[in-house]
């Protein structure tokens, strides 16, 4: 007898559609629904993808089919709060994107009322099961550097087109977004979960773009951070800088020093090395739970709209979503999850959030920020 698929409802019709409905699948859940503002649109962009059903009333599609039990968010980060306290209010698992909110009251509602409710809640933080990311810091975690010294990312990427047009939240500094936003958290996320909870912050968010006039939020941003075991860091990406693409991720220890060799093009076959207190270095094997099938670009072009949405139509995010949604729905069907890493949550979600508003804070300040307890 053949088990009915757990049921999944998205509500956004951009990075949902792209993303989460493959790897939902991919994951082994049934997507019944899509909830969208626009009732015609919602259709028109889900029809291809052969989603039952289109809507623009979360409550409504939650109260009539009991079969959904996880709802995924992926709205702006302003808008993330509604969906996501309907979807505890009616009794669903929770899987909320970032940035998660649009600052850390609001993070830390909706952690409480995930708490309360007794629902499984996770982030959207999909690169934690990232390859090379999530190597590194079994490697960390392992003792392998001894005590983490010192953490360094940095991401340059030369931009595309400046004429092409951002959503709203990326270019728009009251809706939580830009460039931390929408980046930064994705970084501020692999530093803690690789080498322990920031404490404190000085950050510089900058726009670096000319051709973006109109643009109030930053494109660029540099993060030093310090830990509570005392580990520094610096993280650094910029959304459009001149010149050759650059991505490095190195972690220095008391014992030796670990880093992920990048390729020269994101998305390139990545290694993790390990050199010793004695200078010897070595590449740590992939194992194979870790590694991740190549991406497939989205393949319904008249969807594809918008600079983000070339982004995220390449496919990157598909294979690491998938294994986050495989986490979660372990999780909800009361067995131990394929990998014991655990997906990022909402109290991760709140931590994150509160380096990004510490951030801000700081960048307006210009002086180091303590970061506040979630």
């Amino acid at each position: 007898m053949t088990e009915t698929p757990l049921g999944a409802a998205i509500v956004g019709t951009g990075f949902g559609l792209f993303a989460h409905v493959r790897a939902l699948r991919d994951a082994g859940f049934e997507v019944r629904a899509i909830v969208g503002r626009d009732l015609e649109k919602t259709r028109a962009r889900s029809a291809p993808l052969g989603i039952p059903l289109a809507a623009n009333n979360l409550e409504k599609v939650l109260a009539d089919d009991p079969a959904i039990r996880l709802v995924t968010i992926a709205t702006p980060p302003h808008a993330h709060f509604t969906p996501v306290m309907q979807a505890i209010a009616a009794g669903r698992h929770v899987v909320c994107e970032k940035p998660f909110a649009k600052d850390l009251a609001q993070a830390r509602d909706m952690l409480a009322a995930a708490e309360k409710a007794g629902i499984i809640h996770a982030l959207g933080a999909e690169f934690r099961f990232d390859s090379g990311q999530a190597l590194l810091r079994r490697v960390v975690h392992a003792g392998m550097i001894g005590a983490p010294l010192m953490f360094h990312r940095i991401y340059q990427q030369p931009g595309g087109d400046p004429a092409a047009p951002l959503a709203d939240w990326w270019t728009d500094a009251a809706q939580g977004g830009g460039f931390l936003g929408a980046f930064g958290t994705h970084m501020i996320d692999q530093a803690r979960s690789t080498v322990g909870e920031i404490r404190r912050v000085s950050a510089v968010l900058r726009k670096l773009s000319p051709a973006r006039p109109a643009m109030t939020s930053d494109d660029y941003y540099t993060i030093q951070f310090e830990t509570a075991s005392g580990c520094m860091g610096l993280i650094e990406a910029a959304m459009c800088f001149p010149g050759p693409f650059v991505m490095s991720t190195k972690v220095a220890g008391t014992q030796g020093s670990a880093w992920i060799q990048s390729g020269a093009a994101f998305g390139d076959p990545e290694q993790v090395w390990v050199q010793d207190a004695q200078g010897a270095a070595r590449q740590i094997d992939m194992p194979a739970e870790l590694v991740n099938p190549a991406p497939e670009p989205f393949n319904i072009t008249e969807l594809i709209q918008t600079e983000m949405d070339r982004w995220h139509t390449q496919g990157f995010d598909v294979a690491p979503y998938a294994k986050l949604f495989r986490q979660v729905k372990a999780r909800i069907e009361n067995r131990a999850p394929p990998l014991p890493e655990p997906a990022g949550d909402f109290s991760d979600a709140v931590a994150n959030q509160a380096i990004l508003d510490a951030a801000r804070l700081s960048n307006a300040q210009r002086r180091w920020v303590q970061v506040e307890a979630i």
